[in-house]
């Protein structure tokens, strides 16, 4: 094991200083990602790759790598493959810590050069813990939406993915039933209170509404949360030739998800119902609010 360049990649990461999204799936995570990908101090991740790094940390020493790894990593997953092999020095496998350690190290000093960590998986909302133990200098934006309209878009992407003839690996992620749902979005709340016990400065709540009703006033506001200078090219998209979502290379602009043509009303009201004593939770913007005391 190289000690000296592995106790040099552990300081680094007490150091950094990444933003990191996540939260709800079809909640504004990709059109996040994209707009602070365009800040001359972030990562310029050119398109919505996500790495599940913290999630599952083993998948990025695949070989071949996974398509969206790959891509984080500009088509340098060999390189990546060989450094790791260089912490090894022969010694055993680095630990799931150390590997994602190593990852955005590596990242930072060879795909993006002389620019902070920016990565948005949305599924890293249940490991925040993991990230901000490794990155204690972590910013963290989580996505929220009202839990009907993400139910909606689930149900109007399903239908679009199946419409296309795609196989049911692409899409068996949004084939979830109204209660499975409700039993992840209630995961997530979770995750996020406990955040706020532990770290009530690191974790900011960014709803979808409130990116898109007004986009320069949010956008400056994550900025300042992210201890970035603003800078107005955030609000510029690029036309990227290509994308997961040619949506993402237009302006930050509210896209309806059709509610009522996907959740019948009963199934609406019942999602109402339950997510009731969670939408003080999602519905505020910036850190995440403390809980109410009982009386």
């Amino acid at each position: 094991m190289n000690l000296s360049k592995l106790g040099s990649t552990r300081a680094w990461c007490l150091q950094a200083s990444p933003v990191l999204i996540c939260g709800l799936e079809r909640s504004g995570t990709s059109m996040l990602q994209v707009a602070l990908a365009r800040h001359p101090a972030l990562f310029d991740v050119a398109d919505v790759y996500e790495t599940f790094a913290f999630a599952q940390p083993a998948k990025l020493l695949e070989a071949p790598a996974p398509t969206m790894v790959k891509a984080y990593l500009r088509g340098r997953d060999e390189a990546w493959r060989a450094h790791v092999q260089a912490l090894r020095a022969g010694g055993p496998a680095l630990s799931e810590a150390d590997l994602v350690r190593a990852f955005f190290h590596f990242c930072a000093t060879e795909v993006y050069p002389g620019r902070q960590p920016l990565e948005k998986t949305p599924a890293h909302v249940q490991h925040l813990q993991q990230a901000l133990e490794l990155f204690p200098r972590a910013r963290v934006l989580v996505c929220t939406r009202d839990p009907v309209s993400v139910v909606a878009s689930y149900r109007k992407r399903l239908a679009k993915e199946q419409s296309l003839g795609k196989p049911r690996s692409d899409w068996g992620w949004l084939d979830r039933s109204a209660d499975q749902l409700l039993s992840h979005f209630e995961r997530i709340s979770a995750h996020l209170q406990a955040a706020q016990r532990r770290w009530p400065e690191q974790v900011f709540v960014a709803p979808y509404d409130w990116l898109t009703d007004a986009p320069e006033a949010a956008l400056r506001e994550v900025c300042a949360f992210a201890g970035l200078p603003w800078h107005d090219a955030v609000l510029r998209p690029a036309d990227v030739g290509g994308r997961v979502d040619e949506l993402l290379s237009q302006p930050i602009t509210r896209r309806e998800a059709d509610d009522a043509r996907f959740v019948d009303e009963a199934t609406a009201a019942q999602i109402r119902q339950r997510m009731a004593a969670h939408r003080t939770l999602w519905d505020t913007p910036g850190l995440v609010p403390a809980p109410v005391a009982a009386t």
